[in-house]
């Protein structure tokens, strides 16, 4: 059973739909340093969380197929707030410092 549904999610059809996703439109909606910062949504949220400087801005440009969305940088802690971006309407992305 589980071999089947990890056969299920790497078929072409999910691959495919997977990068329609991320290649449509994708913008920032806005930065949020404490909680009642955060942004109202209905859409579901993916955060991306790590250690600092690891790449986790780089890796939702590198996704997203866009060089500068995510602001990166060289010197870790770049990122000090959480950086939301709404991805087609579909999907809300979470940059975590």
């Amino acid at each position: 059973m589980m071999a089947e549904a990890v056969d299920d999610i790497h078929s072409d059809e999910m691959i495919e739909a997977g990068r329609v996703l991320f290649a449509g439109a994708c913008d920032f909606v806005m930065g949020a340093a404490r909680e009642d910062q955060l942004p109202p949504t209905d859409l579901a949220e993916i955060a991306f969380a790590g250690r600092s400087n690891v790449g986790k801005s780089s890796l939702i440009n590198a996704l997203t197929g866009r060089k500068a969305l995510a602001r990166t940088s060289n010197t870790p802690g770049r990122t000090r707030e959480v950086n939301f971006f709404d991805l087609g309407g579909k999907l809300m992305i979470a940059d975590l410092p």
